[in-house]
């Protein structure tokens, strides 16, 4: 369902702002953006800069354009620095104010990354938008968030959260790996990519141009998960443009506790893998469009 938004602000937020009208689609809470989102931290507030030259409404002084933050526990994402910087609004931008951020206070974020260099913001630094709740107040000591968790609750221990965003849910999912040379069946460590917002129209009608693409038109295997704990095994020949359906009782199992898939065949171990690393990825799509990506680094246990 589409909700619209008058937004004058987000909650914990006492300075005021222009009127920021926002759409969105469905579920805007952070547990929602954090899951769709290509980096998500924890991070300290360490200092304020690019100050803005003119006055805003019922803030005294200067108001700063940017924070630098440090990186406490990165849940989320390939960002490898130990600092990054994140711009704000200006008074004419549907972001949060920077001052609102209190330097050596701690946030979870669920941030965009800023892709093009201009006067509001650097290329690889991030920002937020205040129509989403992609950011949560952060009281170390009690270790908890607060803010806008999920519809039901505004308030998560970090524990739990670390907990949830970490989950896996491999039944009635469909993941694809690259497969050059066999390379699923053989290598030590493997990528496997899953689409998360398959049901979009776009999406459902060019799914396996947009594998082949995100695969840099190489060899691909398919991987369908079953409720019943059965695995359904393609393998997609991108010169012949041929389908080959692997043989045979294949299932799947997966501790999430210890973060290891293992695959099965007529009944015998065949191969294990633990989880190394959790990202997001995305790719644009017919200009507008963007196809977002669930990807886990595996590395082998067992052959």
């Amino acid at each position: 369902m589409k909700k619209t938004f008058v937004f004058l602000f987000i909650l914990l937020i006492s300075i005021k702002s222009f009127a920021c009208s926002c759409e969105c689609d469905g579920d805007c809470s952070f547990s929602q953006i954090s899951k769709g989102s290509e980096f998500v931290a924890l991070v300290k507030v360490i200092e304020y800069s690019d100050f803005l030259d003119k006055e805003i409404y019922d803030y005294e002084g200067k108001m700063p354009f940017s924070m630098t933050v440090e990186v406490i526990v990165k849940y989320i994402g390939s960002e490898k620095r130990k600092t990054i910087k994140i711009w704000g609004d200006n008074g004419m931008l549907c972001r949060p104010y920077i001052a609102n951020f209190k330097i050596g206070n701690y946030y979870l974020i669920a941030p965009s990354k800023i892709t093009e260099t201009s006067d509001i913001g650097v290329k690889g630094n991030y920002d937020f938008f205040s129509c989403f709740t992609d950011y949560l107040a952060v009281d170390f000591e009690k270790q908890i968030a607060y803010g806008e968790y999920s519809k039901k609750e505004n308030q998560i221990a970090l524990k739990d959260f670390v907990k949830e965003i970490k989950s896996l849910k491999f039944k009635k999912t469909e993941w694809f790996t690259n497969n050059e040379n066999i390379n699923f069946f053989k290598a030590d460590s493997i990528t496997i990519y899953k689409i998360l917002n398959r049901k979009e129209d776009f999406v459902k009608l060019s799914k396996n141009r947009i594998k082949i693409e995100q695969n840099e038109n190489k060899d691909y295997t398919n991987l369908e998960f079953k409720r019943n704990g059965k695995l359904k095994i393609t393998d997609t020949n991108i010169e012949n443009w041929t389908e080959t359906v692997h043989l045979g009782k294949w299932k799947w199992q997966f501790d999430n506790d210890k973060g290891i898939l293992s695959f099965y065949l007529d009944k015998k171990l065949y191969s294990s893998f633990m989880v190394v690393s959790h990202e997001r990825d995305s790719m644009i799509w017919n200009t507008d469009d963007i196809v977002q990506f669930y990807v886990l680094k595996l590395k082998r246990v067992q052959k």
